[in-house]
């Protein structure tokens, strides 16, 4: 901010932006603006930058009165603090015009370094949440409730009692109201971090289990009540606030505008408090919601906490098995038991030597010789290095193989129904592949008298005529399209002058049916070669793509 942009006294403009302010914060030199303004926000008079200098030098931070100036003319500048020329020690003309200023930490800035010191300082612990508190606001709601909801707003109903419940109201519900925020606060905190050590994860243990699932029963159960009393005082609410203005003590400073009413005394704190106890989204449906979301986060850490240090990993289990077979008795028998269903019990010998009894403990038995086959392929599992990946380069040829032949395959059927005529009879390969491109046209929206498809690198344009009856013949089975010619060619491309004379002297009409009916006729006979017998045939099918 510049100089300029400054109100007299050199305090920031209340009608510019005030959250410049807050950047001492979080400037690298924020340690001696914040020891700066502690020693500002505690004094009640203005200061020099010598006396600025000395209470600091008090306080273990010794700096020189040149770079004191400057942090107090960059304060100046956010509009933390408001200077004022001290002319009560000028002696000459030259005193008056020099910088002869003291400083004192401006409204804005006290706020921000309360805010610091109160809020981002300190550790936040969580208070306990009044739930005395609760029971007051419902009780006094319910009772405004019972006295007011009968009769229509009027002045002459709100009398002493009324306004004590009131003042109850609001006062209980501050209470209230900081101590869950600061709960939740806590929640949030801890139900953030996967990675909490014992102590904070049976912190959040006991907030969860221990505390905060009775509180949410009870702040459901209050904001419920507390709605319902509310959505009865709503015609009320003008009314309620103009007569907390008029019973305060600062009403004619309130109605000048000088002075802000307390909390009840304008009907925006009555719609803050109803939106506070709303079921839906209010402080303690939302408290509820981060309750429940806090779960699997306490479950996570329990888990985690019980499988690195307690009975249930793999390095405890192993110590508990040690120690089981040190039992000369029945060791042989323990380490069967664990290890029999798997597939490396295979790698246990028996030992040469009979001098150590019947059952010797796997520590003090007599030594097996590692089998050879262990020796030179066995690992150690994930102390060692990982095993190779398998080496699956001919599977991968055989696959590229039998790809590219398919797809030679498909080439010569396109080939092949490209080099035919109409009505010719294909091979089951080239057929299938022309059957695929005539269901793409099929499915395909018309054009005038013609739908086009594309299927496998393979065009098919049929055409709209009611004259004749397009036929696809495979070796043993025959696809009819009544009243269409199918033309195949390449995608992008018009058919071959053979295709497109095979149309010379037909009608073209506009296809408008929606849907392309095919009629399949699987095995025909060899002397049922015209339509009509093939329109007859017993085992015909009907479809539409």
């Amino acid at each position: 901010m510049a100089v300029d942009e400054l109100g007299p006294g050199g305090v920031a403009d209340s009608a510019g932006d005030a959250r410049q302010v807050v950047g001492y914060l979080v400037r690298p030199e924020s340690s001696d603006y914040i020891a700066i303004m502690d020693v500002l926000e505690g004094s009640v008079t203005d200061m020099t930058v010598a006396e600025v200098t000395t209470e600091l030098s008090a306080t273990g931070l010794p700096l020189d009165t040149r770079l004191v100036e400057t942090r107090l003319d960059a304060l100046k500048a956010m509009g933390a603090v408001s200077v004022r020329s001290d002319t009560s020690r000028a002696r000459r003309y030259s005193e008056i015009l020099a910088r002869n200023w003291r400083y004192t930490a401006s409204p804005a800035g006290r706020h921000v370094q309360r805010f610091y010191r109160q809020v981002l300082a300190g550790t936040a612990t969580a208070r306990e949440i009044p739930i005395v508190s609760l029971n007051r606001i419902v009780s006094h709601l319910e009772q405004l409730a019972k006295t007011l909801g009968a009769t229509t707003p009027n002045a002459a109903h709100v009398d002493t009692a009324v306004l004590d419940a009131v003042s109850t109201v609001f006062t209980s519900h501050d209470d209230l109201d900081a101590a869950l925020v600061g709960a939740e606060d806590a929640l949030v905190g801890l139900a953030d971090r996967f990675d909490l050590d014992e102590e904070r994860t049976s912190d959040l243990k006991s907030l969860l289990v221990d505390y905060a699932t009775r509180v949410a029963a009870e702040l459901d159960s209050g904001s419920a009540r507390a709605a319902a009393a509310l959505a009865i005082l709503r015609p009320w609410f003008g009314m309620l606030a103009q007569a907390a203005v008029d019973a305060s003590q600062a009403r004619d400073l309130i109605a000048a505008g000088a002075l802000t009413a307390s909390r009840g005394g304008r009907a925006e704190d009555w719609e803050g408090l109803s939106t506070w106890f709303d079921a839906r989204n209010g402080r303690a449906a939302r408290f509820s919601l981060r309750l429940v979301r806090a779960l699997p986060s306490m479950h996570a850490n329990l888990r985690r906490l019980h499988s690195s240090s307690g009975t249930a990993s793999t390095r405890t289990r192993a110590l508990a098995l040690a120690r089981a077979v040190l039992t000369p008795e029945i060791g042989v028998q323990i380490f069967q038991a664990a290890v029999g269903d798997h597939s490396w019990r295979k790698l246990h010998g028996q030992a040469d030597e009979d001098e150590s009894g019947r059952n010797p403990s796997w520590r003090g038995g007599p030594q097996v010789p590692v089998p050879t086959l262990l020796r030179s392929a066995g690992r150690s599992g994930p102390r060692g290095r990982g095993a190779a990946p398998r080496d699956d380069s001919l599977a991968r040829t055989q696959v590229a193989q039998a790809r590219a032949q398919r797809q030679a395959e498909h080439e010569r059927a396109v080939e092949e129904v490209l080099a035919s005529t109409s009505g010719q009879r294909l091979d089951e390969a080239a057929a299938r592949a022309a059957l695929a491109a005539v269901m793409a046209a099929a499915r395909a929206t018309a054009a005038g008298p013609r739908r086009t498809g594309t299927s496998g690198g393979l065009a098919c344009t049929l055409v709209h005529t009611e004259s004749r009856t397009g036929k696809l013949r495979a070796p043993t089975w025959w696809v009819l399209l009544p009243g269409r010619v199918p033309l195949f060619h390449l995608p992008g491309r018009r058919p071959s002058p053979a295709a497109l004379a095979s149309l010379a002297g037909i009608d073209l009409k506009n296809d408008l049916a929606a849907r392309v009916a095919l009629q399949i006729v699987p095995q025909p006979g060899p002397r049922s070669t015209d339509d009509k017998a093939l329109a007859t045939t017993s085992n015909l099918q009907e479809g539409a793509a």
